[in-house]
């Protein structure tokens, strides 16, 4: 007749090896702690990693806003053809002119011309009439030549011409709209790293209901095994009890079925392990990782401070609360925006022609200046704009209020899940007390012929049972903690709830 130290000794051999032994000759066990878990999570979760690309990508569009307040400079080029060039044709005006100066110059009679001869200027100021007259005639006739010589066809610019030229856009006045588009990209960049942290807060809620439900489903296969050796322990002793006729064939076929039972129970928790593992390598997005045992144990710390307090900082450090504050920032800007598109925008611009070919050369190298853009009427659509702005505030406002009280309410239901958890825990231990004891008359009556096999069995079910719901409340609470903590806006406190004094954990 086996003793109970025998039993469990065998039950510590074959949980060994389920936990290593199975993927001996297949694949390298690694041991990793929570805290080791949750660092390979931070690191290469790909949900993580995205979220993380998304703030890069608010801090590069927040940069380019700021580059609004500086002058835009760019060069443009163009190469030209047109059908025909453009001219100007002013042969109507020479043709008009043209007899006026020659018949000035033919039969104008003039006076008054002053004396061009330096040596005789002082004596006669003037020219005589005669003199006068000669000398007007003369010039007339020869600006008659001119006129008649003259291109008054005049090209302007060639059917073909290339030009590069440099400009710049400056804006001094834009109704607070470039403003407006900065502190919009500031707050959309908070935002995103709210959603980091609300991110990571639900992967550590996540990484903890598959570490931890991978250690209970471990725990689990370590008490299938012991109800496995149990009860072939059982099995062993009614044959011999039925070979010396002390109780019924009924007994014996009823240990069997209890030793089969305990078999197929012990197969369905190892199945559970690789699809709780499979679980785990997800979130710890390690396709390439060897078999992952867990180092950690499941724990309880009731330790946890009033609840208060922790509603308190909630609605501080809550990112999802920080998010919709932000987004109610970013309403309000949004709705500045809308009532500075009734006012002006006010720019300085200028161009520099830096090489052409062909060009016209009456138009200017340069120039600079100063715009004016002001949109007088829309057809309503800045009016109806404003208002929709506004509304989106009372969205918001409204959703901020009704988060506050979901997370109030959620906190409280949280916290009295933990107490709750760790009330059930002192009493599992009393009960526990009892099973065992209750297990160990009814073997020892088993064995003198005083009990059925059915009595053990149930005995030592009853044992399993509140093995298993002691581990489950552990388990319960874990994750009620990880989903406390998240939604209290600190998860990264939960490693540091699961060490210390008064933390208490659960070994087979």
């Amino acid at each position: 007749m086996r003793t109970i130290q025998k039993r469990l000794t065998w039950t510590m051999l074959l949980a060994l090896f389920v936990a290593c032994g199975s993927v001996f000759g297949q694949e390298q066990a690694q041991l990793l702690s929570f805290d080791q878990a949750m660092q390979m999570m931070l690191k290469q979760n790909p949900a993580l990693l995205r979220q993380k690309e998304e703030i890069r990508q608010k801090e590069f569009e927040m940069k380019s806003k700021k580059g609004l307040h500086l002058p835009s400079v760019s060069i443009s080029a163009q190469a030209v053809a047109m059908s025909d060039p453009l001219h100007l044709d002013l042969t109507p005006v020479s043709e008009a002119i043209t007899p006026l100066y020659e018949t000035l110059g033919t039969y104008g009679v003039f006076s008054g011309v002053a004396n061009p001869d330096p040596a005789t200027s002082s004596l006669m100021p003037t020219l005589t009439d005669e003199l006068s007259t000669q000398a007007v005639r003369s010039q007339l006739l020869d600006a008659a030549e001119e006129i008649e010589m003259a291109n008054w066809d005049e090209t302007i610019q060639e059917e073909n011409f290339a030009l590069v030229s440099a400009s710049f856009l400056w804006p001094i006045f834009t109704g607070g709209k470039i403003d407006g588009a900065n502190k919009a990209a500031d707050a959309e960049f908070k935002i995103s790293k709210e959603e980091l942290r609300h991110t990571e807060g639900l992967l550590l809620t996540e990484l903890v209901t598959r570490y931890y439900g991978l250690v209970l489903g471990l725990q689990v296969v370590d008490l299938r095994t012991e109800m496995l050796v149990s009860m072939e322990n059982h099995y062993s002793d009614a044959q011999k009890l039925f070979e010396n006729g002390m109780i019924a064939r009924v007994e014996l076929l009823h240990s069997e079925v209890a030793r089969n039972e305990a078999e197929r129970e012990l197969k369905k928790a190892k199945r559970n392990v690789e699809i709780l593992r499979t679980g785990l390598n997800a979130t710890l997005a390690g396709d390439s990782l060897p078999v992952v045992i867990p180092a950690s144990n499941l724990f309880i710390n009731p330790d946890v401070a009033e609840l208060k307090a922790w509603i308190d900082n909630a609605k501080d450090l809550n990112p999802q609360l920080n998010q919709i504050q932000q987004k109610k920032e970013l309403v309000d800007i949004k709705h500045t925006i809308e009532k500075n598109e009734y006012l002006p925008t006010i720019a300085a611009m200028g161009n520099y022609n830096l090489v052409d070919k062909d060009f016209s050369p009456y138009m200017p190298d340069w120039m600079v200046g100063v715009g004016m853009r002001w949109t007088l009427f829309n057809g309503m659509a800045r009016k109806n704009n404003l208002r929709a702005s506004e509304t989106r505030h009372n969205q918001v406002a409204y959703a901020e209020e009704k988060a506050n009280d979901d997370l109030e309410a959620y906190l409280v239901k949280l916290f009295h899940e933990l107490q709750m958890q760790i009330e059930q825990k002192d009493e599992l231990e009393t009960t526990l007390e009892l099973a065992v004891e209750y297990r160990s008359s009814a073997e020892k009556a088993f064995n003198e012929g005083f009990a059925t096999s059915t009595t053990v069995v149930e005995a030592n079910t009853k044992v399993m049972a509140v093995k298993t719901q002691r581990l489950n409340v552990l388990y319960q609470y874990d994750v009620a903690l990880a989903y406390f903590m998240q939604t209290a806006g600190v998860p990264e406190q939960f490693i540091a709830f699961s060490k210390g004094e008064c933390v208490i954990t659960e070994t087979l």
